[in-house]
């Protein structure tokens, strides 16, 4: 890696991921809803300045995340790292009444 690039890097502002296992995952395919089999996982990676309640609104909003990824009412259960991980996932779990998991649960990608 370049000099500029790795100075790039070491100066990003550090990210919050959110991870929600989605047993209802959908993907939206010349405007049609097509669901996908299987419990999937829906990962989340957050602007650098967002709020806590940014992030919450941009999950949960009726126009949100989850709602553009899932047909189900909400998570199966929530994970997160990053600077707003603790605060968002409480958050989260008790908007969605999901269960908290360590983000080292297994394979979070193919868990739900």
């Amino acid at each position: 890696m370049a000099r500029n690039e790795t100075e790039a890097a070491e100066a990003e502002e550090p990210r919050t991921i959110v991870y929600l296992g989605n047993r209802k995952t959908i993907s939206v395919i010349d405007g049609e809803r097509v669901a996908y089999p299987g419990k999937q996982c829906t990962r989340v990676v957050l602007r650098p300045d967002a709020t806590l309640m940014d992030a919450a609104q941009e999950i949960t909003g009726a126009n949100g995340l989850w709602v553009a990824h899932s047909d189900a009412a909400g998570p199966a259960w929530v994970a997160a790292e990053g600077p707003l991980a603790e605060p968002l996932i409480q958050l989260l779990a008790a908007h969605y009444k999901a269960e908290i998991r360590d983000v080292e649960y297994g394979d979070l990608a193919e868990v739900a």
